[in-house]
């Protein structure tokens, strides 16, 4: 179902380099961009070497830098003499990657010139480990890569089994980190990873300013067809959660206690 199969492989999109100044080691090379191609980051590749007994083995990895030079320029004001001619120059990119996986484990550093290709399929599902946690069913969706591939999280470092932590990054106030926060939780609920805990499986989502996450229930007038078409991508409705329950404090007003909400009357109060 994941599509493509160990073995299929694509068009090289460029060759470990592997200079002195850039050698390839076991665990991290650089890769010369073919001109026609490009590398971005979190790009996932795979170069497959042979050894000297025979046997193959398929490096994969992570892209964590790019870059661009001249070749044979050698002073910054070069940029403008190349520019504009004066300078017979090459551009170069280059792309670094960290190896995540060796298939088989023998950590060897691919060859100098040996091929890269852009992982698919089941490459890249061994390459980030996808392929384990499809087998033990312990994968969620979450979210897409940049080139809109499926990223996978494993459950058992969320419900306790290895771990219990998700630590979310972003710009402070611009609810990026809330809003995948709720991607995050749709995702457990409306899926099947949960498996026969879903119906014990709760969340508790405490709403600290404005009223904006007491509509959890209501569907997002702001949705794209781009942004349904992404979360059909991954297996998912764009729609709201199924199943929530609005709590609200109470405020005095005059002699009576009302809800403190002033959006949501429906609000069980507490």
């Amino acid at each position: 179902e994941r599509g493509g199969r160990v073995g299929a492989l694509s068009t090289p999109v460029g060759r470990v380099i592997g200079t002195e100044a850039n050698a390839a080691s076991a665990l991290e090379f650089w890769v010369y961009v073919d001109p026609q191609c490009y590398l971005q980051l979190d790009d996932v590749v795979t170069v497959p070497i042979d050894l000297p007994d025979g046997k193959r083995v398929r490096i994969h990895g992570i892209v964590d830098q790019v870059r661009s030079k001249y070749e044979g320029a050698r002073f910054d004001s070069d940029a403008d003499l190349a520019a504009r001619e004066l300078l017979p120059v090459d551009i170069a990119n280059a792309a670094h990657v960290a190896v995540t996986r060796v298939d088989p484990e023998i950590f060897v550093a691919p060859f100098p010139g040996a091929e890269v290709f852009r992982s698919e399929g089941l490459d890249r599902d061994q390459a980030l480990y996808f392929d384990k946690m499809l087998e033990a069913k312990t994968a969620f969706h979450a979210g897409l890569s940049r080139d809109e591939h499926p990223v996978f999280g494993n459950l058992e470092f969320l419900d306790g089994t290895r771990g219990a932590h998700m630590n979310i990054s972003g710009i402070s106030g611009v609810a990026t980190k809330t809003s995948y926060a709720l991607f995050l939780l749709y995702s457990l609920f409306h899926s099947k990873v949960l498996g026969q805990h879903a119906a014990n499986t709760k969340a508790i989502v405490f709403n600290v300013k404005g009223e904006d996450l007491l509509f959890l229930d209501k569907p997002n007038s702001k949705l794209t067809d781009s942004d349904r078409d992404k979360y059909r991508l991954l297996g998912l409705d764009a729609a709201p959660f199924a199943s929530v329950g609005i709590w609200s404090p109470v405020r005095k007003e005059g002699t009576a206690f009302v809800h403190a909400s002033s959006q949501r009357p429906d609000a069980h109060t507490y």
